[in-house]
């Protein structure tokens, strides 16, 4: 839990580090918390369009590639709803490429991009 009050900020950023967490609900339930009512959530993170079998998400070098905690977008997007957030824009980063020959094939099968999305809190 945030060391925060509830509704005490306008605005939470985050980039690339969401993905990595155990506990994606939990996080986005402490972001709702602590924001102000028509406070906005922007992040920036790694998505994947098919769901990573655990050799993939196991994986050292994709751990290091910020994908082994990746999901499903429309899971990820499902989430941060459910915790009292509106998404009302999702883009995606084209721009955004892996570096180590793993990662690459495993964005290439599984769908995994970087997308950068923006929620308001109702």
């Amino acid at each position: 839990m945030l060391e925060f009050e509830n509704n005490s900020f306008d605005v939470v950023i985050s980039n690339g580090v969401i993905n990595l967490c155990a506990h994606k609900e939990k996080v986005f339930q402490e972001i709702t918390r602590v924001l102000r009512a028509g406070g906005r959530m922007a992040i920036s993170d790694i998505v994947t369009e098919k769901k990573l079998p655990e050799g993939v998400s196991c994986d050292a070098d994709i751990w290091a590639s910020c994908i082994g905690g990746a999901m499903p977008e429309d899971e990820y997007r499902e989430i941060i709803n459910n915790a009292g957030l509106q998404v009302v824009m999702v883009r995606e980063n084209p721009q955004y490429q892996f570096l180590s020959s793993s990662a690459v094939k495993a964005g290439k099968e599984f769908g995994i991009k970087s997308i950068s999305l923006l929620a308001i809190k109702g």
